[in-house]
């Protein structure tokens, strides 16, 4: 089983779960928690611990892959609650599936960190030093009481560059080699599957690393296609698949 964690405002969540092979994933978000997902943690025998998600009941050990395309639940989604006890059962909620989120032992796009479910949640600051120490050009930013302004200055002259890597692979439009090699070098020094980095390409040609993001973005059907290819690769859920896509055990994948 592939979780997809993130949250109804994301309409591309629940195609990503379609997309998947009948009854491979589950979307779970925080405004219907309550109802798809239930579970009791054994903390010494984690694998082993009981869930019920989405009416199906299953061990840990069968949720083989987790896709997070958000960093954290936030309060307004759990609509359910008191208004007065939201931030608190938010607060709660995000430590706890931050846990859980770190104990499943399966293949995560991308795993979750103490800022995040979903990568390391880097401040501008703290990815340009990576990118300087691994010799990748930046794009110059001016900050403000520590607040990212953006660079202004002979706009007209840049075009800007979006370009995804997936588990070594880029998706959708191919970089320049010096790019590719600028992306390998991040994916390797971060150990994340998933990037999407923003490159400034001037009028003499060079790239400068502009942004950095680590929580995927799924409104692509190429992003959504290449993210079930890493699954299919990892046989995340190709070993419980029989011929035609047909389930071959009672209701959940095996163990990655």
């Amino acid at each position: 089983m592939v979780l997809v964690v993130s949250n109804i405002a994301n309409e591309a969540a629940a195609t990503l779960v379609d997309e998947f092979p009948p009854g491979c994933a589950a979307l779970i978000t925080a405004s219907n928690f309550y109802q798809s997902f239930k579970l009791g943690v054994g903390v010494n025998a984690f694998s082993a611990s009981r869930l019920t998600i989405n009416g199906r009941e299953m061990a840990a050990a069968d949720i083989t892959g987790v896709v997070c395309t958000i960093t954290n639940f936030f309060p307004q989604e759990f609509y359910y609650i008191q208004p007065a006890d939201r931030q608190y059962v938010c607060a709660e909620m995000n430590a706890f599936f931050t846990y859980f989120l770190h104990e499943l032992a399966c293949k995560k796009i991308n795993p979750p960190s103490v800022r995040s479910f979903s990568g390391l949640c880097l401040h501008k600051m703290e990815w340009l030093k990576k990118a300087h120490a691994l010799n990748i050009p930046v794009w110059p930013l001016r900050l403000k009481n520590g607040t990212h302004e953006g660079e202004t200055q002979n706009m007209d002259a840049i075009t800007v560059c979006k370009y995804t890597i997936i588990s070594g692979q880029m998706v959708g439009s191919k970089p320049p080699p010096a790019v590719q090699g600028y992306l390998h070098a991040l994916q390797h020094a971060f150990c994340l599957p998933y990037l999407q980095a923003f490159f400034v390409a001037t009028s003499d040609g060079a790239y400068h690393l502009a942004d950095l993001l680590s929580v995927p973005a799924i409104s692509s059907p190429v992003n959504r296609a290449a993210i079930i290819q890493f699954f299919s690769k990892n046989n995340v859920y190709d070993s419980f698949m029989g011929p035609e896509g047909r389930r071959t055990d009672g209701y959940g994948a095996h163990s990655a």
